[in-house]
């Protein structure tokens, strides 16, 4: 409760000056104008009354522009029930580059509806399959220059909008009826310069609608982001608190040449067997060890500040007593220096909206939104292995699963006698030896190429007693993903052979060719559609007259990714392909009713039906009400809804996956090739050794750590939608025009989730019986890697998942704001604001007969217990200001528990700093703007005033900045722009 002492101090505070104030000006009244009405995100019924029983949070256009924040997508990420499952753009993962989307209550962005001016956008034409994600909308698509609005719909909304709105929609609304000109550049960088992106936008519109009976707005945007590698970053946080850490742990410095493979690769001999020991310097040393005495030298040519013996000592900081000295004249590499932190990124949009009134009545409209998003990601030169192994293990030194089931394996690589870069041709016993061999001239970018493009066409108006929105949509997403010179093995074993590569020397671009090509995934995705959408007063009650909409809607959507021939075919060495084509269906029918059954209460009715093509029907509902106690002082309001997904279409249709699979909570064994006799020390049966046998699934805390599995994952054609059910209960006080506080609980649960098996599932079930055939564990086949006397032992070196309909997820909690406005002449209007949402649990249960659970307060599902801001914004003539403290809580790691209880030198001083959690954030942004020259405003920005370093796990670092590829981890930051209006 420590943790949110700030907020509930702020909003006691912040309620006892607004209430004084509001006592000040109680007797200051004026007229009200006639609003008019509009509908708003969550109802297809216009109204006047802006607050309805559904939350719905309005971020304006000024908010915007007053933010502070350089993007859309990091302005919503602040905002309390936008959590950290939301996927950013600033650095790939294994499945998806480029893309930003975003997740509301954690439920990932497949429970979070995003929409354009009502109506939906094509999804990424890509194969996700980690949990969290279904369809993946990317929204670094929409040209920020077009956006009026965004509006945050918070409770469940399918019986409005249909499948995805489980726990709320996000709606962006484009701006229209624009008359004049404008343009506005911005550039923002940390206070080193680092991070930099700039940014240029304008707009024009003519035509008045009532005059003209037309308008014309188009606007365009571009920016450019630039690349971040770790080295600039190097004064980040406290890196020499951390490089302490570090060598506490056994693990070297950052910045150190850790790594043995290297462009002037190390060579050994390959010996029958790998086991046994060997004493060298007065330290037994593994035979396995790249350290051991297998070693025999590297290739020329490696300078000396990475050379063992000449510019690197022997033992480098963090090494135990029992480590190997590294042997002179070993080439070392360092890996850090050639680590990116947040990617390069392209983004260029336009769109243009015209609309003619056709008469008094009715108005046509037409819109075409056009963008492009480049991010290309640096990824570190290849290596094969770090390992030497036997001759009778050479053949799998890298094993991946390919598209039909089966394994493609790749051996180290070995020079034989007589191959022009083998460095003992010509001595007294010249030998074939094995190279572990970074490919450093061959460069590596993964460029993820968005193409985004959405056509609407429609009439919106009166037609007798009805208000009525009609159209036709068009939307498509275009996505290529091309990872440069990827090494392939069919290429790499003729180089080999015919010496077109030459190892630890200069290559050309034919050389580079001949081990290496793009790997590349082409995708598109679209969403056709045609919607009436229509509304009317219906009859007098007695709180006013009931209101009615009915529609229906035909959609027809398509999805396909498909990667090249040698990608298909695995000859990538280490990736894996991900594909999927498709195409569904789907019909709805739905109504809505507002009946003000009394003037003071107001109750909400939704029903949809829809069916789909592929997997059936789903019907939902929606119950709401308004109850204005105190009008104008006091209302409660409340909603209940049941809501659905639909399965993708790569997870019901014909799709193939191929992934790689850990598991964070406890280590899993093999029980067939692991002893476990000793449960604390567990130990592989094998000889030598394999690191996967005691730890298949890769958990961080156990030592060795083979890291992830490759898995194989399928569609499920039998899917079944995932369910939900949603209630919220809320109250708005408004005891003066000066003062706004609403209070809103929330519960989510989502039933029959889909998800990918675990493979600890997998495992479990395995480990019953271990001598037993698991057709979903895939070991390895070659005899040599048996356990003597037990046929079909090998290691373990794939699993195969599939998607499945599994438990729930249930979720509750609390969302608040408090808005105090404080008008005064002399010193200019004030404006206090807190926001914030207090996560009371996030529990599942994935099996039946399995446990639950309670991962609020985690890094499990990364749900803070809470999050909040609160800001002040003043105004005075032609100034304004604001200041906004950030705050989020920290989050307990699967580390945590051993952090306060281990008594080891690198726990206890990781304790004593207070680094056992994901530290919370606690972060103060400022920013202004100045209108006073003609037509020009002039704004800055400086987020993380304090230069703090939050968000971290463990010892204060970029390489432990828990959310990679954020802003944030580019410290303070500063933000400048200019816009001109023409007039």
């Amino acid at each position: 409760m420590q943790q949110q002492r700030p907020h509930l101090i702020a909003l006691a505070i912040l309620s006892l000056a607004a209430s004084t104030q509001a006592q000040a000006q109680a007797a200051d009244s004026a007229p009200k104008a006639e609003l008019e009405r509009v509908t708003i995100t969550g109802s297809m019924i216009k109204r006047t009354d802006r607050e309805t029983p559904s939350v719905v949070q309005t971020i304006s256009r000024e908010d915007i522009k007053n933010s502070g924040f350089g993007t859309i997508e990091e302005l919503l990420r602040s905002t309390g029930a936008v959590d950290l499952s939301s996927v950013g753009d600033g650095a790939a993962s294994g499945f998806v580059s480029g893309l930003s989307t975003i997740s509301l209550r954690g439920f990932g962005s497949q429970g979070t509806l995003t929409l354009i001016n009502g109506r939906r956008i094509a999804p990424a034409a890509a194969v996700d399959v980690n949990f969290g994600r279904g369809n993946l909308v990317s929204v670094n698509t929409i040209p920020k220059g077009a956006i009026d609005r965004i509006e945050i719909l918070k409770d469940g909304a399918s019986a409005i909008y249909g499948s995805d709105a489980v726990v709320g929609v996000v709606n962006y609304v484009l701006r229209k009826d624009y008359q004049g000109a404008e343009a506005g550049v911005t550039y923002t960088a940390n206070d080193k310069g680092v991070g930099g992106t700039k940014s240029a936008n304008a707009s024009f519109g003519f035509g008045d609608l009532s005059r003209d009976r037309f308008n014309v707005f188009g606007g365009v945007d571009v920016s450019q982001r630039d690349r971040v590698m770790y080295p600039d970053l190097r004064d980040r946080g406290a890196p020499e608190l951390y490089d302490q850490a570090l060598n506490l742990n056994s693990s070297l410095s950052r910045f150190s040449p850790s790594s043995v493979a290297s462009f002037w690769g190390n060579y050994y001999s390959l010996p029958s067997s790998t086991s046994g020991s060997t004493t060298l310097n007065g330290i037994s040393v593994a035979n396995s060890s790249t350290s051991g005495k297998f070693f025999l030298g590297s290739l020329a040519g490696c300078p000396d500040e990475l050379t063992v013996g000449k510019g690197l000592p022997n033992r480098l900081p963090g090494f135990t007593s029992t480590t190997a000295n590294m042997p002179n004249g070993m080439c070392r590499y360092d890996v850090d220096s050639a680590t990116e932190a947040i990617s390069k990124q392209d983004k260029i949009g336009a769109t243009v909206r015209g609309t003619f009134a056709i008469n008094s009545e009715l108005t046509a409209y037409a819109d075409v939104m056009l963008s492009k998003t480049t991010t290309e990601s640096y990824v570190a030169p290849r290596t094969l292995t770090t390992s030497i192994f036997s001759s009778a293990t050479a053949n799998t030194a890298v094993t991946w699963p390919k598209l039909d089931g089966s394994l493609q394996t790749f051996p180290t690589i070995i020079l034989p006698i007589g191959h022009p870069d083998n460095p003992t041709n010509g001595k007294a016993k010249p030998e074939a030896v094995q190279l572990i061999y970074r490919f450093a001239d061959v460069p590596r970018f993964d460029t993820t190429e968005l193409k985004a493009s959405r056509f609407t066409a429609g009439i919106s108006g009166v037609i007798g007693d009805w208000d009525i929105d009609s159209a036709l949509l068009y939307t498509r997403q275009d996505m290529s993903r091309v990872r440069s010179n990827e090494l392939r093995s069919s290429l790499l074993k003729k180089a080999i052979a015919s010496n077109s590569y030459h190892f630890g020397k200069a290559n050309d671009a034919a050389a580079i060719a001949s081990v290496a090509s793009d790997a590349v995934i082409d995708g598109k995705a679209t969403i056709a559609s045609v919607d009436v959408r229509a509304s009317r007063e219906l009859f007098d009650l007695a709180g006013g007259m009931a209101g009615v909409a009915v529609g229906g809607e035909f959609r027809r959507e398509t999805l396909s990714a498909s990667p090249n021939e040698a990608y298909t075919s695995g000859d990538f060495i280490g990736l894996v392909a991900n594909g999927t084509s498709g195409s569904r269906n789907s019909y709805a029918a739905f109504g809505e009713l507002s009946l003000p059954v009394h003037k003071a209460l107001e109750v909400q009715a939704a029903l949809r039906a829809e069916k789909y093509s592929d997997f059936g029907r789903a019907n939902t509902g929606k119950l709401g009400f308004k109850w204005s106690a105190m009008p104008s002082f006091v209302a409660l309001r409340g909603t209940a809804a049941t809501g659905f997904r639909a399965p993708s279409i790569s997870q019901i249709g014909n799709s193939y996956a191929s992934s790689f699979h850990s598991f964070g909570t406890y280590a899993v064994a093999d029980n067939l090739r692991c002893d476990l006799s000793n449960p604390d020390k567990p130990v592989s049966k094998a000889d030598p050794a394999n690191n996967r046998d005691c730890n298949v699934l890769g958990f961080s805390s156990r030592t060795p750590n083979p890291g992830s599995i490759a898995t194989t994952i399928s569609a499920n054609p039998n899917l079944k939608p995932e369910k939900s059910r949603s209630f919220t209960l809320g109250v708005i006080l408004s005891p003066t025009k000066y003062v706004d506080l609403s209070l809103d609980a929330w519960y989510f649960q989502r039933n029959n989730e889909i998800r990918s098996q675990r493979g600890v599932d997998i495992m479990e079930d395995a480990n019953k019986s271990p001598a037993t055939p698991s057709r979903q564990v895939i070991r390895d086949p070659n005899p040599a890697t048996w356990l003597p006397g037990v046929p079909n032992s090998g290691p373990i070196l794939m699993l195969v998942r599939e998607y499945g309909n599994y438990n729930w997820t249930k979720t509750s909690g609390l969302d608040y704001e408090l808005s105090a406005r404080m008008p005064t002449e002399s010193i200019g209007e004030f404006k206090l604001k807190i926001e914030g949402t207090y996560t009371s649990r996030f529990d599942y249960k994935i099996l039946a007969n399995g446990d639950t659970t309670y991962s609020v307060g985690t890094t499990t599902n990364d749900i803070p217990k809470t999050k909040a801001t609160v800001s002040l914004n003043w105004k005075l003539g032609d100034w304004s200001s604001f200041a906004r403290l950030n705050h989020v809580d920290k989050l307990k790691s699967s580390t945590t528990d051993t952090c306060q209880t281990s008594t080891s030198a690198y726990n206890s001083f990781l304790r004593a700093n207070d680094y056992c959690y994901v530290s919370a954030t606690n972060t103060v942004d400022i920013g202004g703007s100045y209108k006073g020259f003609k037509d020009l405003v002039l704004s800055f920005s400086v987020l993380n005033l304090e230069g703090t370093y939050p968000n971290t796990n463990g010892p204060v670092s970029p390489w432990t900045y828990y959310d990679a590829g954020n802003a944030g981890q580019l410290g303070r930051r500063f933000s400048v722009s200019a816009s001109y209006t023409f007039k």
